[in-house]
C-alpha cells in the first residue's frame, strides 16, 4: 500500500500515524495548526489547557508504539505515577494507594510534543502543517475516497489536493467528515447522544520546594445527589499542579472566578484539596470549559460506506473528559486499525473499512457505557439514541455497593477489591470481571446497608444460583470488546 493520510495531529492522529507507518510506504499528517517546536498549547486544541490522563490500557498501547516514551516524559519534567501516593476520597471513605501500572503524569502539550518528535524521526511519516482539509476526493461513483482537498491557512490561501489509498479522519469535534459524506450523497445515521451539559474549571499552581517530597495527588469523587462536584489535585510536569472542578447537568457549573473557585474547593468530599491549595502559588486564574453533549457516531449502520476512509478518535465518539477515556480509546481504535490491516495483508477481504468500523464500535462500548451511566447520576443528563442504554440503574447501585465494600476492605489493608474496580474503569479488565455472580455474592453481605437493599431490589431474585443469569439480562455482555490478544496482558491482573 502506497500512501495514507491522517487528518489531525492530536494524540489520536499521532498514534494512528505511527500504526500506519508499518503498513504504508508514505504517511502524511495534515494539521491546520502550525505545530510548536516546544511543548505548548495549540489553538486547535481548546481542551489542552485542562488536565489530561492516559489510562493504563492506553499507556500499554503507547509503550508498544513508542517504546520508552514514559522515560522520555520524565526526562522532560513529568512525574512517574509510582513515585507518590494518590488519595481517593468518596462518600464511603478515604483510600491511599499507588497505581499498579507505572506511567507518567504530564500535560497534554508535553505528551503531544514527545510523540510528535518520535514521529518526525520516522522516515516515511511527513507533516503538512498550517493546512486545512476542505473536502474529500472521490472516484466518479463516489464509492472510493481517493484523497483530500486542502487549503493553506497562509495569506494566499493556496488550495491543493493530496491523493491517498487511505484517509483517516482524527480531527476530533471539529471534523468535517459528515458534511463531506453528505456532499458525496451519503446519508449518515443520527448519532447516539448523551446530553450531558458538563462543565469544568482548572487552575494551575507552583508547588513550593518544601512540599515537593511530601506531595500527594488527590481525587475527590462527585456525589451528584448532594450536588458535590468532582475535584482533582494532580501534579503534572516541572512541579506544577493543577486543580480541576467538574459537574454535569448544567445546573451548577464550576466557577472561573478565583474567589468562587476557592470556595467551591471547600465543598468537595476531599477537604484536603482546599487545604493544600491554600499553600500553593497560583500561576493564573481558573479557566472554564463547557460542552453540551457527548456524541457517538454509528457509521457502521450505513448500508454503504466508501472504501479508503476511516474515522476514529473524537470524530468517531467523544466522551466526558473527566474520566480520561478519550486518548486511551483513540489508542485502542488505532490498534484495531493496525490489527485489521495485518489481517487484511494476510487474507484480503472485501468491505475492509466497514469491518474496521464494526470492530471499533464493539471496542468502545464499555467506555461509552461506563461514562454514560456515571454521568446519568446527575440531574438533567439525558441519553438519546435508537437503543436505550441497558442496565443503568442496576449498574449504578451495584457500583455503589461494590465501592463501599472495596473502601471497607482497603481500610483493613486489603486493596485487591479496589484494584479490580480500578482496572475495569481503566479499560484493562472487561466489565465481566467486575459485574458477575461471584462478586455479587461477596458484596451482598453488607449487613443490610441501604446500598445492599437497593441492589437486591434492582436484582429481583434471591437465589444465588440465578445471579449470573440475572446479571446477563441486566448488563450488556461486551463479549466482543476485548481482543483475544489482550489475554497475556490481562493474566497478571486476573490472578490478583
Amino acid at each position: 500500500m502506497n500512501k495514507a493520510v491522517v487528518i489531525g495531529a492530536g494524540i489520536a492522529g499521532l498514534i494512528t500515524a505511527r500504526m500506519l507507518s508499518e503498513y504504508y510506504k508514505e504517511v502524511y499528517i495534515v494539521e491546520r495548526d502550525e505545530l510548536p517546536t516546544a511543548p505548548a498549547i495549540r489553538q486547535g486544541t481548546p481542551q489542552s489547557f485542562h488536565p489530561h490522563r492516559v489510562l493504563p490500557r492506553g499507556h500499554m498501547i503507547l509503550e508498544r508504539c513508542f517504546p520508552g516514551y514514559t522515560h522520555e516524559l520524565i526526562e522532560h519534567g513529568a512525574h512517574t505515577s509510582d513515585a507518590e501516593e494518590m488519595v481517593l476520597v468518596n462518600q464511603f471513605g478515604i483510600l491511599v494507594f499507588r497505581p499498579p501500572i507505572v506511567s507518567a503524569s504530564s500535560s497534554r502539550a508535553l505528551l503531544e510534543w514527545v510523540l510528535r518528535r518520535r514521529l518526525q524521526n520516522i522516515h516515511n511519516v511527513h507533516f503538512l502543517t498550517n493546512t486545512e482539509v476542505i473536502g474529500l476526493m472521490s472516484s466518479e461513483d463516489h464509492k472510493t475516497i481517493t484523497g483530500i482537498y486542502t487549503k493553506k491557512r497562509s495569506k494566499n490561501k493556496q488550495e491543493g489536493m493530496l491523493t491517498a489509498d487511505m484517509v483517516i479522519d482524527t480531527a476530533g469535534r471539529s471534523s468535517k467528515v459528515i458534511k463531506s459524506l453528505n456532499s458525496l450523497g451519503y446519508t449518515v445515521p443520527d448519532p447516539e447522544v448523551l446530553k450531558v451539559s458538563l462543565g469544568y474549571s482548572t487552575q494551575y499552581y507552583k508547588i513550593p520546594r518544601q512540599m515537593e517530597q511530601q506531595w500527594r495527588s488527590v481525587v475527590s469523587e462527585a456525589q451528584p445527589a448532594k450536588g458535590k462536584m468532582t475535584g482533582m489535585l494532580l501534579r503534572i510536569e516541572d512541579n506544577i499542579a493543577g486543580t480541576l472542578l467538574f459537574s454535569a447537568g448544567g445546573e451548577n457549573y464550576p466557577s472561573a472566578k478565583p474567589d468562587e473557585f476557592q470556595e467551591e474547593l471547600k465543598n468537595l468530599n476531599a477537604s484536603e484539596i482546599a487545604k493544600v491549595v491554600s499553600n500553593l502559588e497560583p500561576l493564573q486564574g481558573p479557566r472554564g470549559y463547557r460542552t453540551p453533549e457527548s456524541i457517538r457516531q454509528h457509521f457502521e449502520k450505513m448500508e454503504n460506506w466508501p472504501s479508503g476512509l476511516l474515522v476514529l478518535g473524537d470524530a468517531f465518539c467523544n466522551f466526558d473528559p473527566i474520566y480520561g477515556q478519550g486518548m486511551t480509546v483513540a489508542a485502542i481504535e488505532a490498534e484495531i486499525v493496525a490489527n485489521c490491516l495485518e489481517e487484511q495483508r494476510r487474507n484480503p477481504q472485501p468491505y475492509f473499512e466497514r469491518h474496521v468500523l464494526h470492530r471499533m464500535q464493539e471496542a468502545i462500548e464499555p467506555a461509552w457505557w461506563l461514562s454514560s451511566i456515571t454521568d446519568l447520576r446527575w440531574k438533567g443528563v439525558e441519553h438519546v439514541g435508537a437503543t436505550p442504554l441497558k442496565g443503568v440503574t442496576f449498574a449504578q447501585k451495584y457500583i455503589d455497593l461494590f465501592t463501599k465494600k472495596a473502601m471497607d476492605l482497603a481500610a483493613s489493608g486489603n486493596k485487591n477489591f479496589f484494584l479490580t474496580q480500578f482496572l475495569m474503569t481503566s479499560l484493562v479488565l472487561p466489565p465481566s470481571k467486575f459485574f458477575n455472580a461471584e462478586i455479587l455474592t461477596m458484596i451482598l453481605n453488607d449487613n443490610g446497608s441501604p446500598e445492599e437493599q437497593q441492589v437486591r431490589s434492582e436484582l429481583g431474585v434471591q437465589d444465588p444460583t440465578l445471579f449470573q443469569q440475572r446479571i446477563d439480562e441486566l448488563i450488556p455482555s461486551f463479549h466482543a470488546a476485548f481482543d483475544e490478544r489482550l489475554k497475556d496482558v490481562l493474566m497478571p491482573f486476573e490472578q490478583q
